[in-house]
């Protein structure tokens, strides 16, 4: 059956839909059996066995009720807007006791889809099988895998409070998210670090960096991570009628004064409507605004901004993706940072490195840059 227009798949990884924070921690410590043992409290973890479900019972995780909200989403449609499916990384065994969990909880008919790897990665086929268009996991490789496959992602944190309590019922569903790195590419948060690298000081790198943005208003970021999916959403909520759009989209960057109006042009012209508020917070605090409005998630490329806004809602972090603007970028930071040289010398000995272990090209073909290390920035 081909897919409805707008009809979005999420795919949740298990370790954000349920509290598994200490099996994973026991994972590590104990491995294979001491969390088979854990899961499904066999051994020294026997005293833990929930009667009702035959092995150990968890809480649950920091999108247990953004999915809850997504199903009765759909309830309420009367139709499939979105399809929700889980992944985990368990054996058959262990994998059964998180059925099991879910199977005693309000999402038990909501999650069409799941797939367990028996402790390999999420894989290209398994998003491919799914035809996922949003990953939302715990894990740093996964995501970053998705991104490089050109498939939104973000690494959830897990709140301080451990869960968000929302209203299942409340309509629509607000998804937050920056601007640059995120809902457009990167390449402009890119020349905004590099005019602060460059400038003698912070405000006159800034005007540099806000001088370039005027310079370019006409010309739109290029696309993001998270650029189709948004645009998706948008399709679907013009299948409704004004003030009845299953989503609210908001749009949260540090862009300020005159960098606004590219954010908005390119927006328009990416086929993305903030349908939601747009919020230009000029450097403030992201988390301000997040606990005034306590959206569903948020989404942003930095850390600084996602742990203190997990206070008041969901948040997940969208990794680079590999050998893009933002990658090279933080490549040629490292090696200044390692050489103690200014980052533009680091980008000419960057390329002189390139070039040198590139092997000599066959007659007619172009020489091509290696992929490099990847890059995990906090």
């Amino acid at each position: 059956m081909p897919r409805p227009m707008g009809h979005i798949r999420i795919l949740f990884s298990s370790r954000v839909l349920l509290d598994l924070e200490e099996a994973d921690q026991v994972f590590k410590e104990k491995g294979v059996e001491g969390y088979r043992d854990y899961m499904l409290c066999t051994g020294a973890y026997e005293k833990d066995r929930d009667p009702e479900l035959g092995c150990r019972r968890f809480n649950k995780g920091p999108l247990f009720d953004m999915a809850l909200a997504l199903n009765r989403l759909n309830q309420k449609a009367g139709k499939p807007l979105v399809e929700l499916g889980m992944s985990a990384k368990d054996t058959v065994d262990t994998g059964l006791v998180l059925e099991k969990n879910m199977n005693a909880t309000a999402l038990a008919a909501a999650m069409t889809y799941s797939t367990s790897t028996s402790g390999g990665p999420v894989s290209e086929k398994a998003h491919r099988a799914f035809k996922t268009d949003l990953f939302l996991t715990r894990s740093d490789s996964d995501a970053q895998a998705a991104i490089d496959l050109g498939i939104a992602a973000a690494v959830m944190n897990f709140p301080p409070q451990g869960t968000y309590d929302f209203d299942h019922d409340l309509h629509p569903i607000h998804i937050v998210v920056d601007g640059d790195a995120v809902a457009f590419g990167d390449s402009a948060e890119v020349r905004y670090r590099e005019a602060l690298d460059t400038g003698k000081t912070p405000e006159e790198g800034l005007q540099i960096y806000v001088d370039g943005e005027k310079r370019d208003m006409g010309q739109p970021v290029e696309q993001g991570p998270f650029t189709a999916l948004l645009a998706k959403l948008t399709q679907l909520n013009a299948e409704f009628p004004k003030g009845e759009a299953p989503f609210s989209l908001s749009l949260l960057t540090a862009r300020g004064t005159e960098a606004r109006a590219r954010a908005i042009a390119t927006a328009l012209d990416h086929g993305i409507d903030f349908n939601g508020d747009c919020a230009y917070v000029s450097g403030a605090a992201k988390s301000d605004w997040l606990a005034a409005y306590r959206p569903h998630v948020f989404f942003d490329d930095q850390q600084a901004h996602l742990g203190p806004g997990a206070h008041f809602c969901p948040t997940g972090r969208v990794p680079y993706k590999t050998n893009g603007p933002m990658y090279e970028y933080l490549k040629r930071k490292e090696l200044a940072a390692n050489t103690n040289v200014h980052p533009k010398v680091a980008e000419a000995q960057v390329n002189a490195q390139d070039i040198a272990a590139s092997p000599a090209p066959a007659a007619g073909q172009q020489s091509a840059k290696p992929s490099g290390p990847a890059i995990k920035p906090s």
